[in-house]
């Protein structure tokens, strides 16, 4: 489903023909670049799309994903880089197993999104555990308006469920008939959840509704098309460790 997605999304950079996730990959890499000599982990890795931007390029990169097979897909990636780690370990266990490890970059890239709510605050703050003072940390998730938050599938986009009715859903990863959990955050949920160790220094919105379908979208968010003209389907944070 998610090349057809990214078909109906634009960056709005340039003639908005680009990856519509341009601003955050782009934020990224310039971060990367800044910690060039320093180190990054990769938090919830995945298929391993930020590691492989961070590979090479910076000193050491640890790497987590406590799926098994996307682990290994996203250790085969990098294979032969050096100063490429990549574990099949969840953030507690990784700091369970190394107490004092801290790093220049963290990134937690599109995660938060599918978990239980419960899991959201512990799992920041491990954020912030991993991020050594000074450091700085970028956290994507969805992205909607207040009033159009809410949690869905990503199979039936345009379904409501409730709050116990996504964690249930959620915590059940091996029987998700659905696809995977969605819970779209309001910019105001996504900063209630940033530790009171850090600081925000940067929000910023990307991934816009292609004007073609941009009726499509406020169908599935329940808003008038004029209300989501210039709202991202997504959005990320950057954090300063203080």
């Amino acid at each position: 489903m998610m090349p057809t997605l990214s078909a109906m999304l634009t960056s709005r950079m340039g003639d908005g023909t680009g990856k519509h996730e341009a601003a955050y990959l782009n934020t990224i890499e310039l971060l990367i670049n800044a910690f060039r000599a320093g180190s990054m982990i990769d938090i919830g890795c995945g298929m391993g799309r930020i590691t492989q931007l961070g590979a090479g390029k910076i000193v050491e990169l640890v790497a987590l994903e406590p799926d098994a097979a996307r682990c290994n897909w996203t250790r085969e990636l990098v294979l032969d880089i050096p100063g490429v780690s990549v574990l099949e370990l969840a953030t507690s266990d990784f700091i369970a197993q190394n107490p004092d490890k801290t790093f220049d970059l963290s990134v937690l890239g599109m995660v938060l999104q599918h978990m239980p709510t419960n899991y959201c605050p512990g799992l920041m703050e491990d954020v912030a555990t991993l991020t050594r003072p000074g450091g700085l940390a970028i956290i994507s998730t969805t992205h909607a308006l207040e009033k159009a938050k809410c949690f869905t599938y990503q199979d039936v986009s345009d379904a409501r469920v409730s709050e116990e009715e996504f964690n249930a859903y959620a915590s059940k990863t091996d029987a998700q008939d659905k696809g995977l959990p969605v819970h779209r955050f309001s910019r105001t949920e996504l900063e209630a959840l940033v530790p009171d160790s850090f600081e925000i220094a940067q929000w910023t919105q990307y991934s816009y509704f292609r004007p073609e379908f941009l009726q499509r979208f406020a169908n599935v968010h329940q808003v008038e098309p004029e209300e989501i003209a210039n709202v991202g389907n997504s959005q990320f944070l950057v954090l300063r460790k203080k």
